[in-house]
Parts: C-alpha cells; structure tokens; sequence
C-alpha cells in the first residue's frame, strides 16, 4: 500500500479527475467499499462513485468529509510557473479595460 497517495500523482491535482482518484484509490487500498465511506460520511454511494469518476460537481465540505474518513487531508499550494503559463503571458491583451 502506498502511504501517499496524492503524493503519488506528483502533487499535480489541478483537475478533479487526478483529484477523485487518489480517493477512489486509497479507498481500495484501506480495503473499503463505496458504502462504507458514503456512511462514515454522510453521502450517498451514487454521489461518492459519482466523485471517483468525477462525474458532476461537488462541494468542498463533501469532499472534505470523504478525505477526512479515508485519513486524506487536501492542502493549497501556489503552483510553479510552467511553460504554458509564460506562452499564456505573452499573448494575454496587456491593456484590459478598467
């Protein structure tokens, strides 16, 4: 079993769908079902297999509480400067209007 999952993902969780399967992931390593998980935590199997396969929108304090039973904490970070951002920079209008 790997001891961080998120970890895993080289800490690049910028779309739900790396985001939903580091859960769904250590879900299967902690040996849990989807019903066991949606009742520690108050959601419904459908909305939990729903965010696995990130299908739909959901809300942090969901996501919040799923993280919490699968022992899982999320935290912020700036992300690094890459290449697609410098490109973004040199062709984003520089006047915007006030």
């Amino acid at each position: 079993m790997n001891p961080h999952p998120v970890e895993a993902l080289g800490s690049d969780l910028r779309e739900l769908g790396a985001l939903s399967r580091a859960f769904a992931r250590r879900r299967r390593d902690l040996g849990l079902t989807q019903r066991q998980v949606s009742d520690a935590c108050g959601v419904s199997v459908q909305w939990l297999s729903n965010f696995e396969r990130a299908k739909g929108d959901f809300g942090v304090n969901r996501v919040m509480r799923v993280a919490a039973v699968l022992g899982l904490s999320l935290a912020v970070h700036q992300r690094p400067v890459t290449d697609v951002d410098l490109v973004l920079e040199q062709i984003r209008p520089t006047d915007r209007p006030a």
